[in-house]
């Protein structure tokens, strides 16, 4: 059960979301990152409390493959080289697109900065030819992770990129 009261910061217009809306490929680190890409500006003045992450596969995995959480460490320079996301960044509350939030989603972004896996979602334990992968995987990380003003939040794989849609939640706070 969550400790944080989601349906107050909902109620408060502080629940954001955003998702893939088409197939994304999600890579191994690096500055030049693809899939779902969460960026708390520099100066923004607020913490984004990363409430869950979700990954769906659209193409059978080629390869054994992990898909994991990955956080840029905070940094003046802003993302360059940008995809915005495919639903754009929108309130929880069904209002639609949102211009309170601070937080940025993209499907593609250059960052000052490589990330680094701190949080494993899941993944495919299988090649092509052996067995079935989950058709999708969901981590509850309930604040667990947060990202201060520069700092980056990504989804990573390892051994060999994972094509799909992924998505993110997200509550800002004062810093």
């Amino acid at each position: 059960m969550s400790n944080i009261d989601l349906a107050s910061y909902n109620r408060q217009g502080k629940l954001f979301v955003a998702a893939n809306v088409a197939a994304k490929s999600v890579i191994a680190v690096t500055t030049a990152m693809t899939g779902v890409i969460l960026h708390n500006p520099a100066g923004s003045g607020k913490k984004l409390l990363i409430v869950d992450a979700g990954w769906v596969w659209t193409t059978v995995p080629a390869a054994v493959h992990n898909i994991g959480l990955a956080l840029a460490a905070p940094n003046a320079t802003a993302p360059s080289s940008l995809t915005a996301i495919g639903s754009g960044v929108l309130a929880a509350d069904g209002s639609g697109a949102s211009t309170l939030a601070v937080g940025r989603a993209y499907d593609a972004a250059t960052l000052a900065v490589a990330p680094i896996i701190v949080r494993w979602l899941g993944g495919a334990a299988w090649g092509t030819t052996v067995g079935v992968a989950p058709f999708s995987i969901h981590d509850y990380v309930d604040g667990a992770l947060l990202l201060v003003p520069g700092a980056t939040l990504t989804f990573a794989a390892v051994t060999t990129t994972a094509v799909g849609m992924g998505s993110v939640s997200w509550v800002e706070v004062p810093v």
